[in-house]
């Protein structure tokens, strides 16, 4: 599956895109659909679902795998009559890092992937940018000279200038890797399933506008367009830095900085990692954490009532952050390629067996523990309750 990871990801990941300016990722993966015999539909707000063929327009999947097509950016809110440039961040990123940095402007627009426009971010005012997403904090652009000085606002952004995309030994490092990466396991999930067992039923929930506040998630939960009868996974780059190093696993995700997620699925993705390995699908390592340095989609599901469980590739140089800098993200090949076997085997499976096997396993562990100390602690119950009678008396 590792070249089948590699080649979506090469894609994905290189691709210019920020909250709302979503357009080139979802013309990429139209594209993928269309090759792969992928059914694809698109809701009002344009958040889109992929799904196996075998599964029928309108049924709800058994596991529908979630990830968010953009990454943090900045909207293009004005041309001053300075000719200056206002840019409104979407999404949170390093302040005291992007002052004196490069910016490449791209246009939603067309197919065309090439920036428009560079200019370098001179200024940060702490108020009076106006944006879609509300009015707050926001850059001074100053444009390089034989740039052109006319712009379409509404579908004019841009994007720190990092690689777009390379491949260092075991990883890929880009620009834009959270959630970009994460889209590509998912894709690649779908697809491995569709050739593999076309006969499987899987989905493949992709959203908009995640970075400045799940924005395509909770329209799509608060106007009813999520089923109750699927079991969701949310698919997510989570920071290096909160304790998941790179190339240890992928990461089955406990919950995030603001809530918990179903203990049932969770203990259910150890197991399917655990039959997986066993099953000669790899020996990849995996890691079991909390990961609460931020929020994730998994938050939205859960507190919508929906069942949910979440995943994470560990992340370095989270929203371009390096340790000193403004530096390209980046994702283990490895971590990432053990997550789609994971996933390929929890969505191949009949039913949702590795969460019954989760909840079997623990149940029957915890009978054999009662069974063995019921009997002994009753016997030495006498000498507690003696105890507590001299005490109190």
């Amino acid at each position: 599956m590792k070249d089948a990871y590699l080649e979506i990801a090469r894609r994905i990941l290189p691709l210019p895109t920020a909250p709302g300016q979503e357009h080139h990722v979802v013309r990429e993966i139209a594209a993928l659909a269309s090759t792969e015999a992928l059914p694809l539909s698109v809701d009002p707000f344009g958040n889109l679902t992929l799904r196996t063929p075998a599964l029928a327009k309108g049924e709800p999947a058994p596991i529908t795998l979630t990830a968010h097509l953009d990454h943090p950016g900045l909207g293009l809110s004005a041309v001053e009559p300075s000719g200056e440039l206002l840019f409104r961040p979407f999404g949170n990123m390093p302040v005291e890092m992007a002052v004196g940095r490069e910016l490449l402007l791209f246009t939603s627009q067309g197919d065309s992937k090439s920036p428009i426009a560079r200019c370098t971010a001179v200024a940060y005012r702490e108020r009076g940018v106006a944006g879609p997403f509300g009015e707050g904090p926001g850059f001074v652009g100053r444009l390089s000279e034989g740039n052109p000085h006319t712009f379409d606002l509404a579908h004019t952004f841009a994007m720190w200038d990092l690689p777009p995309l390379n491949r260092r030994g075991r990883r890929l490092v880009g620009r834009a890797c959270d959630d970009l990466a994460g889209v590509a396991v998912a894709l690649t999930t779908l697809v491995e399933v569709t050739r593999r067992q076309p006969a499987e039923k899987l989905a493949v929930f992709l959203t908009r506008a995640e970075e400045t506040g799940f924005g395509g998630i909770l329209a799509a939960v608060q106007n009813g367009l999520l089923s109750d009868e699927s079991l969701y996974l949310n698919i997510e780059c989570s920071s290096c830095r909160a304790g998941a190093p790179l190339g240890d696993g992928p990461i089955i995700r406990v919950g995030d900085r603001r809530w918990i997620f179903d203990a049932d699925i969770t203990e259910g993705l150890v197991v399917a990692a655990r039959q997986c390995h066993r099953d000669g699908q790899g020996s990849q390592p995996l890691q079991r954490k909390l990961m609460d340095a931020g929020a994730c989609e998994a938050t939205v599901l859960a507190r919508a009532g929906l069942r949910v469980g979440a995943v994470a590739l560990p992340l370095d140089n989270y929203h371009n952050q390096g340790r000193h800098d403004l530096q390209p993200e980046a994702v283990n090949i490895d971590d990432a390629v053990g997550l789609v076997r994971i996933l390929f085997y929890l969505g191949t499976a009949q039913g949702d067996p590795p969460i019954r096997t989760a909840i079997r396993e623990l149940d029957g562990l915890l009978g054999e523990r009662r069974h063995l100390h019921e009997r002994a602690l009753e016997r030495s119950a006498g000498a507690i309750r003696d105890i507590t009678r001299r005490v109190q008396h």
